[in-house]
C-alpha cells in the first residue's frame, strides 16, 4: 500500500511540474522564479518524479519477488533520505523535507518488514 501511495505522490508531482506552468508556486520552497532556466528545472524535476513513480509502481507490481522488492524499496528509501538532507540544508521551508521524511520512513518500514521475514526464514532453517 505504501508503494501505491508513493507512486501516486510522485506521479502527481511529476505531472504537475511537467504540465502546469505555475507549479513552482504550489510546492513549498520552490519559489516563483521565471525564465527558461526555471522552466527547464521544473521539467527535469517532473521527469525525475515520474521516473520514481514508475520504479515504485514496478516494485508494487513485482512485490512477490523479494529481491526486486528489497532492491527498489532500499533505493527509494536512500533517495528520500538524500532529499531530506538537501531540503534541510538548502530549503528554508521544511515542509518538503517533512514529505520526504515520511516517505523515507514508510519505505524503510516496508524494506525492513520484508527483510525481517527473510531473517526469520533463515533462522528457522538453522534449527
Amino acid at each position: 500500500m505504501i508503494l501505491l501511495l508513493h507512486t501516486l505522490t510522485e506521479a502527481l508531482i511529476g505531472l504537475l511540474f511537467l504540465f502546469y506552468p505555475g507549479a513552482g508556486q504550489l510546492v513549498p520552497g520552490f519559489g516563483t522564479s521565471e525564465g527558461p532556466t526555471f522552466e527547464l528545472l521544473m521539467k527535469m524535476y517532473g521527469l525525475a518524479a515520474l521516473f520514481l513513480a514508475g520504479l515504485s509502481l514496478y516494485a508494487y507490481l513485482r512485490r512477490d519477488d523479494t529481491r526486486v522488492f528489497l532492491l527498489l524499496t532500499a533505493a527509494l528509501s536512500a533517495y528520500h533520505y538524500a532529499m531530506i538532507l538537501v531540503q534541510t540544508l538548502y530549503n528554508p521551508d521544511q515542509r518538503a523535507a517533512l514529505l520526504h521524511f515520511l516517505l523515507a520512513i514508510f519505505l524503510t518500514g516496508q524494506f525492513l518488514g520484508r527483510r525481517k521475514l527473510g531473517w526469520d526464514h533463515d533462522r528457522s532453517r538453522l534449527n
